[in-house]
């Protein structure tokens, strides 16, 4: 979970050679899974936190199953301006898993949070910690 420790272990030696590379989406993936597990583990949040996947292909990154069933569900885009393509495995699972669905975000590297047309919220890593 130390992407700083990966990312030199990967050989890379500047911030603009990891981002113009493959693994950019990875690593950005996984920085912010290690910061929600690090929010709730300090905060003392229980919540259940996994991924999902169906046999097909459509996947979401991270799901965080809270007290009553209810589902937040988090799809990590390394990129500024994620559209409406890029919530497809969120659609996925609310269809999968109707009525638990509490709420879908893309977290991403945006300046400015909105709102997709299938009611996914879109917004930075920050933002997404201090709504949790």
């Amino acid at each position: 979970m130390d992407t700083g420790l990966a990312t030199f272990l990967a050989g890379f030696r500047t911030e603009q050679d990891l981002f113009a590379s493959s693994l950019a989406g990875a690593f950005w993936e996984t920085y912010v899974f290690g910061q929600i597990i690090r929010h709730a583990a300090s905060g003392g949040d229980p919540s259940t936190i996994s991924y999902w996947r169906t046999a097909s292909g459509p996947e979401v990154d991270l799901i965080m199953e809270r007290a009553g069933g209810k589902i937040l569900a988090v799809e990590c885009k390394y990129k500024e301006h994620p559209n409406i393509s890029d919530s497809t495995g969120l659609r996925a699972l609310a269809e999968a898993e109707k009525g638990r669905i509490k709420e879908k975000f893309v977290v991403c590297c945006t300046k400015v949070s909105y709102k997709l047309s299938d009611g996914t919220w879109v917004m930075n890593q920050s933002e997404f910690l201090r709504n949790l």
